[in-house]
């Protein structure tokens, strides 16, 4: 029998819905939904109505795909509610090999909670005596264990406020996921990506930067300069409405067009009538490189000084800007990759981009790996882990 599961992304721009099914321990996604976020900002509702509508729209698209009944969900917070922070938590062996006892023992230490933040705790990683990452400890021989978990914090107000909202559409919240963890896991464990990512999700109102150093999360930042202000850009220097500078900014503006053609834009009046003007394409574009400079040059400023090579994999509705690759390998000599789901996971192909990305990563992330409050214990073959163990030692 199928076992239905969903997950809700409550974005700034908007709200998108994913069920899937479990048949067999297969997984596949029946039905999605995405609508514009209405009556809230990213942090804030500013019409409760509007933003229960657009939760709604979302979820009825969902179901009538899936031909299912929303009971419960996972809510996915993307905004700048969300803190990640990592602790290690260490346990003395002295040089007793490691056995699954010890990892549940570890799993088990108590860290410092603040009471105004909901948590989520993930395993990242295990080291060895400080020396050795392995994902897979067991059959190893050590004087200290340590086990370094990446916590989600989630603002305590926002979950009162996901509460209440779901609570007046009789949907259960099972749990809260983040972006930056799911991303993190996808892209740690996807087999071609590389060791060292710099991922970066240009959203509509944040930039999320994770950079991943040797499969480790290495640093992460969120930037409040998202494809927004291109679009208000737009509004004040042309006098249009938001909606048809969002339109300008998708589905008109080509970073690398030169031909100056003219584009007829509407002038959008508080009095009268709807007037109509055209507008060289160079000049719109010049509004989009200018902010597009000014919002990469700052978050080139943010990342921490490093040597080693990092491949630039870009996400995120901002980043479906007409030849985006274009402008960023020209003005900043890297070439990048996109990150989408991919085209056989079940999403239609009118949302399979980069938009729904955070996302699919959230299904994979339920789908894949374990919390720290489930059963995260895989089989090893302990024997093998000994003997690969050894050689590393027999290295140093």
């Amino acid at each position: 029998m199928d076992n239905y599961k969903t997950i809700i992304e409550i974005g700034s721009f908007s709200i998108k819905t994913i069920i899937f099914s479990e048949l067999n321990q297969e997984f596949s996604i029946i039905g999605t939904g995405k609508t514009r976020s209405r009556g809230y900002n990213g942090e804030d509702i500013e019409n409760f109505d509007d933003f229960i509508d657009s939760i709604k729209n979302s979820i009825v698209q969902a179901e009538k795909q899936a031909n299912y009944i929303i009971k419960d969900t996972y809510i996915l917070v993307t905004n700048q509610s969300v803190q990640i922070k990592k602790i290690q938590k260490d346990l003395n062996l002295n040089g007793d090999i490691i056995e699954k006892n010890d990892l549940r023992k570890i799993s088990k230490i108590k860290f410092p909670r603040d009471k105004n933040y909901y948590y989520n705790v993930y395993t990242s990683h295990y080291k060895i005596d400080d020396k050795l990452i392995t994902e897979n400890p067991i059959g190893l021989s050590c004087n200290k264990l340590s086990i370094i978990s990446l916590v989600s914090m989630i603002d305590i107000k926002q979950i009162n406020l996901f509460k209440n909202i779901f609570q007046k559409l009789q949907i259960k919240i099972l749990n809260y996921l983040d972006s930056t963890t799911s991303y993190y896991f996808y892209l740690k464990n996807k087999p071609k990506t590389k060791t060292n990512v710099i991922l970066i999700d240009y959203g509509f109102n944040i930039i999320n930067i994770i950079m991943i150093k040797n499969k480790v999360l290495h640093f992460i930042k969120k930037i409040p300069q998202g494809s927004k202000k291109i679009s208000n850009d737009l509004v004040n220097i042309h006098n249009i409405s938001f909606d048809f500078a969002e339109k300008l900014k998708i589905s008109t503006i080509d970073l690398s067009d030169t031909r100056n053609s003219t584009v007829e834009i509407p002038i959008w009046e508080d009095f009268g009538d709807n007037k109509k003007k055209n507008v060289g394409h160079n000049n719109l574009k010049e509004i989009t490189i200018d902010r597009l400079d000014e919002t990469f040059e700052l978050v080139f400023k943010s990342l921490p000084k490093d040597k080693s090579f990092y491949s630039y994999v870009f996400t995120g509705g901002g980043s479906k800007l007409t030849n985006f690759y274009n402008y960023f390998r020209t003005k900043f000599g890297y070439e990048i990759q996109f990150l989408e789901p991919p085209k056989s996971c079940g999403i239609p192909k009118v949302l399979n981009d980069a938009s729904i990305m955070s996302t699919y990563s959230s299904f994979w992330l339920l789908t894949n790996k374990s919390s720290e409050n489930s059963k995260f214990i895989q089989k090893i073959d302990s024997f093998s882990n000994k003997i690969w163990y050894k050689r590393f030692v027999d290295l140093l």
